[in-house]
Parts: C-alpha cells; structure tokens; sequence
C-alpha cells in the first residue's frame, strides 16, 4: 500500500503543472471576445437656453418743482406767545468751574542715574530674639526704591535668607534708612536699588 504522505511533493508538482498546462490550453484555444458598448436606455436631451446680458433702462423720476419764492415761517409769532406765557425769574445759574483731571501716572524709578543715591543714615536691623536664640543667621537682598526726597519708599525681597523673621527685620531696618537723592540731568529722580542686610551673631 502507498503512503500518500511521502508522495506529497510529487502530487503538488503533479497539480501545479496540469493546472499551467489547462490555463496555456485556454488561452490558445479559446477566442477572445469584445465587450459590447453600453447604450443609453433613455434618450438624454440637452437645452440651451440664451439669457439676455442687456438691462433695462432705470426712469428717474421728474424732479419735483421747488417754490421760487421763500416762505416766512411762523418763528415771531411763537416767539411772542412763549413770552407772554413764560413768566420771568430770578434765579441765576452758578456755575462752579473745575480743572479736569486726567488718570494718574506711576512714575516709574530709574535703574541707572548719573549721580547715584549716597547712605547718609543707616540703620542697623534689630536681630530676631527666636533667630537669635536658635542660632540662625543669614543674608537678605531687598530692592528699595528711594524717592526724590532721600526716603525709602518700598522695599522688597529680591533674595530671601530663608528665615521669615531675618526678611521682615531687614525690610523694616531698610524703610528707616535715608539717602542723598539720586540725580538725572541734575535733577532728583527716583531711583532703584539692590540692598544687602546681613544677620550675624559675631557681628557687635
């Protein structure tokens, strides 16, 4: 008896080649036939119709006849009735003249001037009793704005010491300083400034 599974590869040769050799077949010997063309069921009609680019000619209207002589109006007669009825007062308006004012500017502080601001009176921060006692020190950077008068007008954290007690002494220390007025073309202006406060407890 055969075994089939051993002669696979000669059964797959076998099909591969009859089904080469039927398709040869048909192509030689089968003839080859033309597709007929599709054809309308319906007739399909096309119309053109012509749309006429003149325009009607616009009628303007007649102009209307203006009166060539000028007709009074009936201003004196108003006039007379109204102050006839209209009786006469004394009041008399009071009129409060006021100069109008605008939105405020901020002024706004230099960064650099000619004539830089000189400290004429220090202040020494008061050190923190708690910071004191635990041992902390540290360095505060502030940006201070003086005024045109030599007073610090705002002062704020540029670089924190990292305690909150060393930043509000050293912004209280700064408000308190005076300075020589910062000047621009010889006139005092604002200025803005860096600020260091230092906290040491070897400091006297």
């Amino acid at each position: 008896m055969r075994d089939h599974k051993l002669l696979y590869g000669v059964y797959l040769r076998t099909g591969i080649f009859a089904s080469l050799v039927i398709f040869i077949l048909l192509f030689a010997f089968v003839p080859y036939s033309e597709p007929t063309p599709y054809k309308l069921k319906h007739e399909v009609v096309t119309m053109i119709e012509e749309i006429s680019a003149e325009i009607d000619k616009y009628e303007e209207p007649p102009p209307k006849e203006r009166p060539k002589v000028a007709v009074e109006a009936e201003s004196k007669v108003a006039e007379e009735e109204a102050v006839e009825t209209i009786a006469a007062t004394e009041f008399k308006e009071d009129i409060i003249r006021t100069v109008p004012t605008g939105p405020e500017i901020e002024v706004v502080p230099y960064a650099r001037v000619e004539v830089k601001p000189k400290l004429i009176k220090p202040v020494k921060p008061k050190y923190p009793e708690m910071a004191r006692k635990a041992g902390i020190e540290g360095k505060v950077i502030l940006m201070i704005i003086v005024g045109i008068d030599g007073s610090v007008t705002d002062a704020r954290i540029l670089k924190s010491s990292g305690n909150p007690l060393l930043d509000e002494a050293a912004i209280a220390a700064a408000r308190k300083t005076r300075w020589s007025p910062a000047k621009q073309r010889d006139k005092p202006v604002p200025v803005r400034l860096a600020f260091p406060v230092t906290f040491n407890l070897r400091s006297p």
